[in-house]
């Protein structure tokens, strides 16, 4: 959970936004912008999305969490990421990395790496909570939806907890029990063979 910092000001604009604070024609306006970028007064991390800054740097405090959102929508935290925002697994994650209803997508932007893997689009937020830290908002897979998304993305023919520690390093210990009303849920979510049959063999492994 990286916080890239300075001074506060208005976090993020899409080009449209900062077009329509100055005066002139079309042109002109987008001119100013890329005039802008290029003094090092506007930062662009993607194509239509821009945050005031300051020697290469962001003026306001961005969250690479909240970020993440806003670079690719819809989307929310997972996979790796959100393994290591829930304390599971012990290796620092360098790139943020998301699910979304999209097709799969990297960026690499000057604040940092993100990727996004697709999944299935129906009941999108099952098991996903909203986080609030500070001022910052995003979404973010609960333990177990981690995992789920980590097996149907990386395509793991897991059925037990084995995995989860000799792969993950996951300290089982650590991890919330799953209920029968979340792995209801999530079985109904992903409709695939391979987390029917993970899920399974945890429920039979937990005696539940």
């Amino acid at each position: 959970m990286s916080l890239l910092n300075t001074t506060p000001t208005r976090p993020l604009m899409t080009e449209a936004e900062l077009a329509f604070m100055f005066s002139g024609s079309d042109d002109s306006r987008y001119s100013k912008i890329k005039r802008l970028v290029a003094q090092g007064k506007l930062l662009r991390i993607r194509r239509g999305l821009y945050t005031w800054a300051r020697d290469s740097k962001p003026k306001v405090a961005l969250h690479s969490f909240e970020l993440a959102q806003r670079i690719y929508a819809p989307s929310y935290v997972s996979l790796e990421s959100a393994l290591a925002y829930h304390q599971l697994i012990p290796e620092a994650v360098y790139t943020v990395t998301s699910v979304s209803t999209k097709r799969s997508k990297e960026f690499d932007t000057p604040l940092g790496k993100f990727s996004y893997t697709r999944l299935p689009t129906h009941n999108f937020y099952v098991n996903v909570k909203l986080v609030v830290v500070d001022n910052h908002q995003f979404f973010m897979a609960k333990p177990w939806k981690a995992i789920c998304d980590y097996v149907y993305c990386y395509k793991k023919n897991w059925r037990s907890l084995e995995p989860l520690q000799k792969s993950l390093r996951i300290d089982i210990d650590e991890l919330s029990l799953l209920g029968d009303s979340v792995m209801t849920q999530l079985e109904h979510y992903y409709h695939s063979e391979r987390i029917t049959r993970f899920l399974c063999g945890i429920k039979r492994e937990l005696k539940l």
